[in-house]
């Protein structure tokens, strides 16, 4: 998370030139599975804050989590001195970032909104949003998991309260598994092993699919094997994006590729869903919220999943995180006491926390959440296992020092162009990581920052 000392020089000014930068670059394609959740009809009702004759606050809230009207009711009837309108919007990496952007400079940006962590820093180098520690946010650090309140954080500033979480874990099909005689891998090692194993049997059948396209996913991948993207050093921002560990990471898939081992396609296509389907596709290493993906969408294989904790590279244990969101107040608020006090109900209130699990099909990052029946339950569609405790448990593993770049959403349309490119023949995976970091060190030089290469 940026923090004004590391901001580029003006930062805090307003100008239409470097306001539109941003919103630009979050208009760039984010993973669109990024969040747990998906897109819920657009609106166009323009954002509102204000009180009533009787003095009562009302605060609009930006968000397009399915059934989150039910937890935003449950407020309402027990605080009838601030209200919550929610106005659904299309997913944030589906245009309402740049619609929050617009509504940013126009001055009239809603109360509350919904906003990914990685794209958090988009919004917080403009000045866009309240630092909610001024309102005690602070206090409740120890109630979610580390890592997302690593993401909402920044020093003692606080930009967000962590929603939900996305550990990563390893799906795959046991019934395919036992016909071609595969083990479950605990390492990358293994996992290749059944890779070629699977291949050799069955060159129409892959381990898993390579989504170029999707570097939010890639990200995972390296954040897992120790990477370490962004940091800052006083006043400067420190890039790493081909570091050892997401080079390791590039190389390892591009052998995949390279021997044909995985199907280099589109995830969250049809296609993709397809062979997720037909016995195509025997894996998917992918975040928690992969479990309602799967079901929702290749439901004729009801009783075949079961989930693992991610291989590992050796023996040390360790998790990357992907996706999640958290719930910000904007700095056009003009009753930000109250907005952040909804922000902290909203995601720590325990019937407001199970609304979230059943309706919006969230992954809590609230402790005491994780541990609610919703999220912690055998799971018909795998085979009865409890999945939920294979994340949990990959969820401590998560490196909560990983940090985010100000301008992520370019950085992962550059990351996303070069793999597209390397798949198709011009280069490789490693080499789109060198240029991305090329391309991310000189943009944010151009919009104002302090950046080296680590």
């Amino acid at each position: 998370m940026t923090s004004s000392s590391i901001r580029g020089t003006g930062r805090r000014a307003w100008s239409r030139r470097k306001l539109l930068l941003a919103a630009g670059a979050t208009a760039g394609a984010l993973a669109l599975a990024a969040c747990s959740s998906g897109s819920s009809a657009g609106s166009s009702a323009a954002p509102a804050s204000g009180t009533s004759s009787t003095g009562k606050v009302t605060l609009t809230f930006w968000t397009w989590v399915p059934g989150i009207s039910q937890s935003v009711s449950l407020w309402n009837k027990s605080h009838p001195d601030i209200q919550v309108n929610v106005d659904e919007v299309t997913s944030g990496n589906a245009g309402t970032y740049a619609k929050m952007f617009s509504a940013l400079q126009a001055g009239n940006a809603p109360d509350l909104g919904q906003v990914e962590y990685a794209t958090l820093p988009n919004f917080e180098h403009v000045g866009g949003l309240v630092d909610l520690s001024k309102y005690g946010a602070g206090s409740v650090k120890s109630d979610f998991v580390a890592s997302t309140w690593a993401q909402v954080s920044q020093g003692g500033a606080v930009y967000g309260i962590p929603q939900d979480t996305g550990p990563m874990g390893l799906f795959y099909r046991a019934d395919l598994f036992k016909k071609y005689g595969l083990t479950v891998p605990t390492t990358w090692a293994q996992y290749l092993s059944d890779a070629q194993k699977l291949h050799a049997a069955n060159p129409s059948a892959y381990i898993a699919a390579f989504p170029a396209s999707d570097a939010q996913w890639f990200s995972a991948l390296a954040w897992q094997a120790g990477a370490q993207w962004f940091s800052t050093s006083g006043n400067t921002w420190v890039a790493g994006i081909n570091d050892g560990p997401s080079v390791q990471v590039a190389n390892y898939w591009q052998q995949l590729i390279s021997d044909h081992l995985v199907k280099v396609e589109p995830d969250f296509a049809t296609e993709w869903y397809k062979d997720l389907s037909d016995g195509t596709l025997l894996t998917w290493p992918t975040a928690v919220w992969g479990e309602n993906t799967l079901s929702t969408n290749a439901a004729s294989t009801k009783g075949d999943w079961r989930v693992a904790a991610m291989p590992n590279w050796g023996t040390s244990q360790s998790n990357g995180d992907w996706g999640g969101s958290s719930t910000v107040v904007f700095k056009d608020s003009k009753y930000p006491a109250q907005a952040t006090e909804f922000a902290e109900w909203l995601n720590s209130d325990q019937q407001s926390i199970t609304g979230l699990i059943t309706n919006g099909g969230l992954y809590p990052a609230d402790l005491a959440g994780e541990k609610q029946p919703a999220a912690n339950s055998p799971v018909a569609f795998y085979g009865g296992q409890n999945i939920w405790q294979v994340f949990q448990a990959g969820g401590k593993l998560v490196n909560s020092s990983f940090q985010w770049g100000p301008i992520m959403s370019t950085t992962f349309t550059q990351l996303a162009d070069g793999f597209g490119k390397a798949t198709s023949g011009s280069g490789t995976l490693a080499q789109a990581l060198t240029s991305t970091q090329s391309q991310t060190v000189s943009t944010m030089q151009t919009q104002g920052f302090s950046v080296k290469s680590s």
